[in-house]
């Protein structure tokens, strides 16, 4: 990675963080409920901070799609006098569901002991871009190039908001991305396709016999064959030629990959997996399946793959039957940046000057997916960075507030850098 030196105009953007203001406008963030499709309140929330940072600031409308409703981006802008590298801070808005487990208030904020708890990923970084901007604007810099920070729905709709926006023309020389990595840095990771396994049955009453042509075949038990043939989850599948069933080559940087997450299983009568009537033998059984694969992995060859493994499942159940639905809701494209980006450089040169030491490359986000395959895809160079990580996605999810003030200064010192390079 490129060796850089940070002057004194970072340094005295570095000065102006204010660590209370990182602290505050995330806890603020994180009261404010808004899973996907329903961000429209935390973005106007994030449209005043920004105004309030001194950026220009809006809400841009992201029309209904088939993986969630209407709702909101918030965009900002930083315009510099001409003449510099614009540069892009991307996040999502959008949380995760609460699931059972949580001892504190998802929503509530809380500061204790030095850990901010709550939906943290990723509404603290985008905090700390905005605290970041506006710790410039106090230092009096003068920038040539513009700052966007683009704060976007639906990411965890298959980042819905950042194509959106993509597609209305956002465009800069960079970007970094908060996602999570314990403030080490991260420059590839892989990709998500989720599709949907449907077994058929056939519905009878248990007490009754078998009309002839007419036998009833139990639809979950017939699932549990499809489960125990795809293997286990969070597990490396070998390549074919030793023993695993998915076609694909081994990929540098992509070690311990492919992988899969047998997700959600819903089994009842018809389409709508009805379950009030348990004397019946359900006729529809949907397994939900989260591939992570390699490159050169799509779609085409998942389809493929796996339709050769039920083959052999209904080679020896004559009664097998399935259906096969691929989702809307992936990030079908792995990310894998260039090591020598100028970004990068600057990156590591600010969390250095913040740090005292050099970024690792973060193990955080390896079996992941995010809209830097999007922003990667449309030809802008980037990084991710981001504070968080550790209890990212479970109960009591949280970040050592300290973590987000290191971040906060290191995006501050990346503006100061990227943004007077002609």
């Amino acid at each position: 990675m490129p060796e850089r030196s940070l002057d004194a105009a970072s340094k005295a953007a570095l000065d102006k963080i204010d660590p209370n203001q990182v602290v505050a406008w995330s806890q603020q963030a994180l009261r404010i409920k808004s899973f996907s499709g329903e961000e429209e309140q935390v973005a106007r929330f994030f449209v005043d901070r920004m105004r309030e940072a001194g950026m220009e600031a809006e809400l841009q409308p992201v029309p209904a799609s088939a993986n969630m409703g209407a709702s909101f981006n918030a965009i900002g802008r930083f315009k510099g006098s001409g003449g510099g590298k614009s540069l892009m801070f991307n996040g999502h808005i959008d949380h995760n569901p609460v699931c059972d487990g949580w001892t504190k208030d998802p929503y509530a904020g809380l500061v204790e002991s030095g850990w901010l708890y709550g939906f943290v990923h990723m509404k603290a970084a985008d905090a700390c871009y905005i605290a970041a901007v506006d710790a410039v604007r106090r230092a009096g810099l003068a920038l040539k190039g513009d700052i966007v920070i683009a704060l976007v729905c639906g990411e965890l709709r298959g980042g819905a908001g950042t194509q959106h926006a993509l597609k209305q023309g956002l465009k800069t020389d960079y970007f970094v991305l908060g996602e999570p990595t314990e403030l080490d840095i991260a420059l590839n990771h892989t990709a998500s396709i989720v599709l949907r396994i449907h077994v058929l049955g056939r519905m009878k009453h248990f007490a009754t016999v078998d009309a002839p042509g007419a036998k009833g075949i139990n639809a979950v038990e017939k699932m549990a064959k499809v489960i125990a043939a795809l293997g286990r989850s969070h597990t490396p599948i070998p390549p074919p030629e030793q023993g695993g069933w998915l076609s694909y080559k081994p990929a540098t940087r992509f070690e311990g990959l492919p992988q899969i997450n047998v997700g959600p299983i819903r089994g009842g009568i018809g389409s709508a997996h009805d379950e009030s009537r348990p004397a019946l033998l359900p006729d529809r059984c949907t397994l939900i399946v989260d591939f992570r694969i390699v490159p050169g992995m799509t779609k085409l060859t998942i389809e493929a793959d796996l339709r050769r493994l039920l083959a052999k499942i209904a080679a020896d159940d004559s009664d097998f039957q399935y259906e096969i639905e691929f989702n809307r809701d992936t990030f079908p494209l792995p990310y894998d940046a260039p090591r020598d980006s100028p970004i990068v450089g600057s990156v590591v040169a600010a969390h250095r000057c913040v740090n005292g030491a050099d970024p690792k490359e973060s193990q955080v986000l390896k079996f992941a997916a995010s809209d830097a395959s999007w922003l990667s895809a449309a030809g802008i160079p980037g990084i991710i960075y981001g504070p968080t990580g550790r209890y990212l996605s479970r109960p009591d999810e949280r970040c050592q507030t300290s973590d987000l003030v290191r971040a906060a200064k290191a995006y501050a010192c990346v503006i100061a850098d990227i943004c007077n390079r002609p």
